[in-house]
């Protein structure tokens, strides 16, 4: 068969596994002064000059043959290989290093022991200034790509720069770029990036990084623009936080704002994020209740090992029945300050796969002093979770449901009866009396699932769910925080 008589979507199919399988086998390596690429077992070269190369350039070389052999291929690598970009902050100097006489015996240039070569200055931001140069005089290059990082540029100049770069990229689906964006750029400026209602951009992702102590120091780096009062974020589908900065950090006023025009995101995460509570995650899941299938809420800090306070709804509202109220919410991760049995009712919820919830208290039971009526409100949430896996095995279409429930700095597991926790100094107040099964547990603090707590590094144990609850009606076991 002519490989010109196929249709060019099964041409194209091919054309991508065959250099997906050639990057695969043969890494490419960057050698000698002129940067060719040639595999590393061939080289012959004594001139280092960086390691692995870029992904993006990867795809630049590998597709160097199929763009010369017609114009409709040439258009097709052109956006296979421009399709996703990032660009790195170079830390702004670099070395020329001789390899050793001995090169054989090193399978890779790092376990050279002593390498010699002179230090040479590289512009931090030249992969920056080239690219925009060359989306510049050739703008069909920018409308090639989909997917845009940056990385390590958040001072106001770089924001500038970055920018002028998205300007020309008018068929962005994703981007990730600094959170100082939102405080160094204008309305003005956001919406030649972000065109509004009818654009190509779908995910929206903002980096926290904590600048260093001179940047934050600089009058410079104090500009403070609110862009996302006056635009138009209806076409967005996923938006991601992810970082932890003091520095002019992502706030709930800020997710306010988006939440007047984000009403259909689909996916929202908020990870390694302290100054964002629940209230600024609730003003987006309010926004998008109707489209809503991923929501992840994990303020762990990068500061440190313990979730912060989530804070509280200034309407005190009951945010199990919001929750409940996203008919297409699937994937749930999240941190509340206080959480009931409402949260699995839902007869016709779609949950599927790993649903997490962090709670400080229970509903209704927001007080130190723990109580009969606590307990039963605890047995009554555990017994919920219990019946979401049971309908999700049972419906037509079988869904694998795993509940993990962190409440009081144990986990419980509902679909299994189980609870994990550290149970020593009950046992020894009891007098070995309580608990009386107790078995090794797989998860615990620090390093395994659950309360990522340094300080407390002690081997979690595992009883039965009756069993806790028993414990906790004898006042073995305080669930109180």
């Amino acid at each position: 068969m002519h490989i010109k008589k196929l249709p060019f979507e099964i041409v194209s199919t091919i054309l991508e596994e065959v250099v997906e399988s050639n990057i695969r086998d043969g890494p490419m390596y960057t050698f000698g002064l002129t940067q060719v690429p040639v595999p590393l077992r061939k080289a012959s070269v004594q001139r280092y000059v960086k390691g692995p190369i870029q992904p993006e350039m990867l795809r630049w070389d590998a597709t160097s043959g199929i763009r010369r052999v017609c114009w409709q291929w040439h258009e097709w690598a052109i956006e296979y290989a421009l399709r996703s970009v990032s660009i790195n902050r170079y830390k702004g100097g670099e070395r020329w290093a001789e390899l050793s006489n001995r090169r054989s015996s090193y399978l890779l240039y790092e376990l050279i022991d002593r390498p010699t070569g002179t230090a040479v200055y590289r512009d931090p931001l030249a992969s920056l200034k080239q690219t925009i140069k060359t989306f510049n005089d050739f703008p069909e290059l920018a409308s090639k790509v989909k997917r845009m990082w940056f990385q390590g540029f958040y001072t106001p100049e770089t924001n500038r720069l970055i920018a002028d770069l998205l300007r020309n990229c008018r068929q962005l689906a994703s981007m990730s770029i600094p959170w100082t964006t939102i405080r160094y750029l204008d309305s003005k400026t956001w919406r030649t990036i972000v065109p509004g209602r009818g654009g190509s951009l779908e995910s929206l992702e903002f980096q926290c990084v904590e600048p260093t102590f001179q940047q934050a120091a600089e009058r410079g780096n104090h500009i403070i623009f609110e862009p996302l009062q006056s635009l138009d974020l209806s076409q967005l589908r996923r938006l991601k936080l992810l970082g932890d900065t003091t520095f002019m950090p992502i706030t709930d006023h800020d997710l306010s704002a988006v939440a007047r025009t984000a009403t259909h995101l689909e996916e929202f995460h908020v990870t390694c994020t302290s100054n964002v509570t629940i209230e600024g995650v609730m003003a987006i899941v309010k926004a998008s209740r109707d489209t809503l299938r991923v929501l992840e809420h994990s303020p762990l800090s990068q500061h440190g090992f313990r979730y912060p306070h989530v804070g509280s709804s200034s309407r005190c509202e009951h945010l199990c029945d919001t929750l409940r109220s996203c008919a297409r919410l699937r994937t749930l991760s999240i941190s509340l300050p206080s959480a009931c049995a409402d949260l699995f009712t839902r007869e016709d919820a779609r949950f599927n796969g790993d649903l997490q919830v962090r709670a400080l208290h229970i509903c209704g039971y927001e007080g130190n002093l723990p109580t009969p009526a606590a307990t039963d409100a605890l047995q009554a949430l555990l017994q919920a979770a219990r019946g979401l896996v049971r309908r999700g095995a049972e419906s037509c279409v079988p869904r694998d449901i795993y509940v993990e429930v962190f409440f009081v700095k144990c986990i419980f597991e509902p679909g299994f009866g189980l609870v994990h926790g550290d149970f020593a100094l009950a046992q020894i107040s009891s007098n070995g009396l309580w608990p009386a099964n107790m078995g090794p547990s797989g998860k615990g603090p620090y390093g395994n699932v659950g309360l990522d707590d340094k300080d407390e590094e002690r081997p979690f144990q595992c009883i039965d769910e009756d069993e806790f609850l028993t414990g906790v009606h004898r006042r073995l076991q305080s669930i109180s925080s």
